[in-house]
């Protein structure tokens, strides 16, 4: 990092620019000193988008079950109250599976966001260190943005994945385990595993681009004395 960065003392007409494994390099040393830090933000996205996952899997089962033409499921799910042949009824519990979709995301949301504000607010100190020695405003933004992306689509993907677990879990036990057949499951794996994935890296880099691009703006005195 001190040989990348003393480019810029030798003159300042040349543009330095940090190359791309030079940044992995760097993004994986930082979570590697910051183990425990980057496990409980790991932690903290994988559970919030388990939490949407499951609740998507489940409204996404349910749906396929209710499409499906064979008297014992209609059965079970009338059983379950999930299933009714009164249109408004139909209505309102579709109604009630979006708005319950919708309060899965935005927990989702609030969650991520939270996490990664706090995970890049508490290292001003280190951003400070880093324009000290000379980086650019893009080598602080690149640095965390790289990082906070692979955090994110790590823990997103293991949430999508044991949310997808639960939610069919959560399914059987409400209805019957024998309607989880192999193609409704994997239908739901399709969407609901590459939603989540898609859901948790796009709100943990949107959480991470403001107060990522604030930081990098401040001057290195000021970031260095701030107190979290």
């Amino acid at each position: 990092m001190d040989r990348i960065f003393d480019e810029r003392r030798k003159g300042t007409a040349h543009k330095v620019v940090l190359p791309w494994k030079r940044t992995l390099q760097v993004c994986f040393s930082n979570i590697r000193h910051r183990l425990g830090r980057c496990v409980l933000t790991f932690t903290c996205i994988a559970v919030v988008v388990a939490f949407f996952t499951s609740s998507m899997t489940y409204q996404l089962v349910v749906s396929d079950l209710m499409r499906s033409g064979d008297v014992h499921t209609q059965a079970v799910l009338e059983k379950a109250g999930v299933f009714a042949a009164d249109e408004a009824a139909v209505k309102r519990q579709r109604d009630q599976r979006i708005w319950l979709l919708c309060l899965s995301g935005f927990l989702c949301l609030v969650g991520i966001s939270n996490t990664i504000l706090m995970s890049v607010t508490e290292r001003y100190r280190e951003i400070g260190t880093l324009k000290c020695l000379g980086a650019l405003d893009s080598f602080v933004v690149r640095l965390f943005l790289v990082e906070s992306i692979f955090v994110g689509v790590l823990a997103s993907a293991v949430g999508g994945l044991a949310g997808f677990i639960l939610g069919l879990l959560q399914t059987g036990a409400a209805l019957e385990f024998s309607l989880l057949q192999a193609g409704v499951c994997f239908r739901c794996l399709a969407v609901g595993l590459p939603a989540a994935v898609v859901l948790g890296t796009v709100l943990t880099t949107l959480a991470a681009v403001y107060p990522t691009f604030v930081a990098a703006r401040m001057k290195p005195v000021e970031a260095m004395r701030t107190e979290v």
